[in-house]
Parts: structure tokens; C-alpha cells; sequence
């Protein structure tokens, strides 16, 4: 009877070592399949994202939301395919020839828009690629990118007139001569931006955190500045509460 336990113990233990053999080889093969239909989804988006013309209007924003869900479906593609869409927006944006001025910024097409918006809603990964449109111009007139996740973004020159960035994460980035005329950036986290000779012009700055933000030479007339949160590091322009950062406070926003 012994012999008889014993044997049925090893059975037991050998039926089980062979149904977790299975299973881990039934899950690498799911992963390897998993693996297989993601990367093909990205090859067929980026071949969407390379149709030209105005005909293939259509196939190339295919491509930008296809290469959104999957950025949403694997962590492990998502800061390549921020590169990806940074490219497509450097490549199809606003021709640098035409002659830029503040009172004629042309808009740029609905895809480089759609690639900007998709860029606002990633997730902050660890190690997070930078959004590099450096010398793009960029002409985002009336654009919503409410609660945009644009930390640490380059965004020299660009055109946000009219912009609704509310609640937007523009902390660490850079909008030195950006049109930020009208934007809404009520609630935005402007920590540590550069806004060097930015045009805040009637800009809603309602509840903004500017800790350390370089408003230097900045245009600020008729932005309005209630309940800002900023420190003495922060740059403001000659003229704008520069010692006392709490004149610049509406009386509700002050402590009881």
C-alpha cells in the first residue's frame, strides 16, 4: 500500500509539472502571437501615416488613431511611437517658406492636428520620450487640448491663439515667442516653462502654477492672473507684481 501511495504522490507531482509546462508554453505562444499582431499593426499604420495627398486625408488619420490604441495596448511601444508621430508632425506641418507673422499664422492640416492631440493624451511612462517640434511651426489656432499632457515639450514659435489648455501638464516646457493670445490655461501646470517673449495677451490664467516659469519680455496685457501660484523665482516682465507674487491673487483665492 506504501509502494501504492508513493506512486500516486509522483504521478500527482509529474501531472502537475507537465500542466505548468503547458501553461507556460500556451502563454509564450499567446505572448510571441501578441507580439506578432502588434507589430503588424504598427507596420500597416505607419504605411497609413505615409499615404500623401489630399485624397489620403482620411487613410493618415486611420493611422494616427491606429497607432494611438496602440500605444494605450503596449507600454513597451509607446515612447516609439511618440517619436513616430513627433516625426509625422515635423514632416507635415505648416512649409517654413511661407512668410510667418503674428496677425497671419496659416493652420496646419487636420492630420498634424489630430498627431497633436493624440500626443496630448499619452500616459507618462517612466521615461518618457521628449516631444521634440523644435523649428516647427506649428499653426494650432482654436486647437482643444484641455487636460494635454505636453510636459517638457518644445514649442518655440508656435501658434496657440484661442488654445483651450485647461488643466494641461506644460511644466518643464519650452514656449519661448509662442501666440498664446485668448488661450485658456486655467488650472495649467506651468512649472519651470519657459515663456520667454510669449504672447499671453488675454490669456485665461486662472488658477495656473508658474513656480519657476520665465515670463521674461512676455506679454501679459489684460491676461488675467487670479490665483496663480508662484514663487519669487518666477521671471515676470517689468511692471508685473515682481516682488509680491500675491498681488496678482483675487481676494477669494487668499487662505481664510
Amino acid at each position: 500500500m506504501l509502494l501504492v501511495a508513493v506512486g500516486l504522490v509522483l504521478t500527482n507531482d509529474f501531472n502537475r509539472d507537465q500542466y505548468r509546462l503547458q501553461q507556460d508554453s500556451n502563454e509564450e505562444q499567446q505572448e510571441l502571437t501578441l507580439n506578432g499582431q502588434r507589430a503588424d499593426r504598427f507596420v500597416k499604420a505607419i504605411d497609413q501615416l505615409g499615404q500623401e495627398g489630399n485624397d489620403k486625408l482620411g487613410i493618415r488619420l486611420g493611422g494616427i488613431y491606429a497607432l494611438e490604441t496602440l500605444m494605450r495596448d503596449s507600454n513597451s511601444d509607446e515612447n516609439t511611437i511618440i517619436e513616430v508621430l513627433c516625426a509625422f508632425i515635423r514632416t507635415h506641418a505648416i512649409d517654413p517658406d511661407i512668410p510667418f507673422t503674428r496677425k497671419a499664422v496659416p493652420v496646419s492640416p487636420l492630420d498634424v492636428r489630430a498627431a497633436l492631440t493624440v500626443l496630448g493624451r499619452r500616459r507618462e511612462p517612466d521615461h518618457h520620450t521628449r516631444l521634440d517640434l523644435s523649428n516647427t511651426l506649428l499653426g494650432l489656432d482654436r486647437i482643444d487640448l484641455k487636460g494635454a499632457n505636453l510636459h517638457d515639450a518644445q514649442l518655440v514659435d508656435a501658434d496657440l491663439r484661442g488654445a483651450t489648455l485647461v488643466n494641461a501638464d506644460l511644466s518643464d516646457t519650452t514656449l519661448s515667442s509662442a501666440d498664446l493670445r485668448g488661450a485658456d490655461l486655467t488650472d495649467a501646470d506651468l512649472t519651470n516653462a519657459v515663456l520667454f517673449q510669449a504672447d499671453l495677451r488675454g490669456a485665461q490664467l486662472t488658477g495656473a502654477h508658474l513656480n519657476g516659469a520665465n515670463l521674461t519680455s512676455a506679454y501679459l496685457h489684460d491676461a488675467d492672473l487670479r490665483c496663480t501660484t508662484m514663487d519669487r523665482l518666477t521671471k515676470l516682465p517689468l511692471g508685473v507684481a515682481r516682488s509680491d507674487p500675491e498681488t496678482l491673487k483675487s481676494p477669494e483665492c487668499q487662505q481664510p
